[in-house]
């Protein structure tokens, strides 16, 4: 399991790479994230060690090499929100029927 800065940058980084089409530099990664280019580059030299990036530290950011965009052993909840009714089903459907 990833700490909280490794965890963030690879979210900012897959998802700057998949809007923008280009890897982000340091000073979008430090506005961002919120974190110091000292934290940034721990964060990535961690990411580089798990093998979620490739990426030489005496490269620039930008040559930063995704190998895997999501966090590894973790279960996520995949069941549906609460809250949420089907249509037609419920007795929230009267409301909006007869109002």
């Amino acid at each position: 399991m990833l700490d909280d800065t490794p965890r963030k940058l690879l979210r900012i980084i897959f998802q700057f790479r998949y809007h923008f089409r280009r890897m982000p530099k340091i000073q979008e990664l430090r506005r961002l994230s919120g974190r110091q280019p000292a934290e940034i580059i721990k964060g990535l030299k961690a990411l580089a060690a798990e093998q979620y990036i490739l990426w030489e530290s005496s490269a620039p950011i930008e040559t930063a090499i995704i190998i895997e965009g999501w966090e590894r052993n973790v279960s996520y909840d995949t069941s549906p929100q609460g809250g949420t009714q089907s249509a037609g089903r419920g007795p929230n459907i009267d409301y909006w029927m007869n109002h």
